[in-house]
């Protein structure tokens, strides 16, 4: 059994036409170069997950049928990566149904935030998320990536790592992945220690 994080990368839009596709490609390429960590990605547009509107709460009653599958995804990962664009100062409507249909599956695990936009680079978006993670008694953490997607701003994903603007993507990615890394590290052994207790 690998002692590893397994980490769970969800990429949320489902837009046609979205501009996210390199952003992703971006991110897969930087942690295919790792080894400390295991990466599984999830494209919300592959999980047909209705608007949530069960009568109670997931912290309260059972998953929804059709999010069983996602929920068994989200509760072997040991953290998250949340790639979001920013629409309207805040995140798509897809990825806050994805996370309000579950509850258990989130709690007690850190999750990072790779934003993408126009000139915030996502930034706006990701203050309202970390804000729902707190609810879902996560660990949002503090370093982010934010890419912005105008041709010629810095940090643009075309940006080279000899140039400027690379350098600091570069920090801003090596920071994020540390910390999460740090977080997923130090919270799977006491998420195991509450099993144990609850027997």
């Amino acid at each position: 059994m690998s002692t590893k994080p397994h980490i769970l990368v969800v990429f949320g839009s489902t837009r046609q036409g979205r501009r996210g596709d390199v952003v992703v490609d971006w991110l897969k390429d930087r942690l295919a170069t790792r080894t400390d960590a295991t990466f599984e990605f999830v494209d919300l547009r592959e999980i047909p997950l209705s608007f949530f509107d069960s009568p109670a709460s997931p912290a309260r009653g059972p998953v929804a049928p059709e999010a069983e599958q996602w929920a068994e995804q989200v509760d072997l990962a040991d953290g998250f990566i949340f790639v979001t664009p920013e629409y309207n100062h805040s995140y798509p409507a897809v990825l806050k149904n994805a996370l309000d249909h579950l509850y258990m599956q989130w709690v007690h695990k850190p999750g990072a935030i790779v934003s993408y936009g126009g000139l915030s680079a996502g930034y706006r978006a990701a203050e309202q998320l970390r804000l729902v993670l707190v609810e879902l008694k996560m660990v949002p953490i503090r370093e982010q990536v934010g890419l912005s997607l105008v041709p010629g701003i810095v940090p643009n994903v075309t940006t080279r790592s000899d140039e400027p603007g690379g350098a600091f993507l570069d920090r801003s990615f090596n920071g994020m992945m540390t910390e999460l890394l740090w977080w997923a590290n130090a919270l799977t052994p006491a998420r195991e220690r509450d099993r144990e207790q609850q027997g």
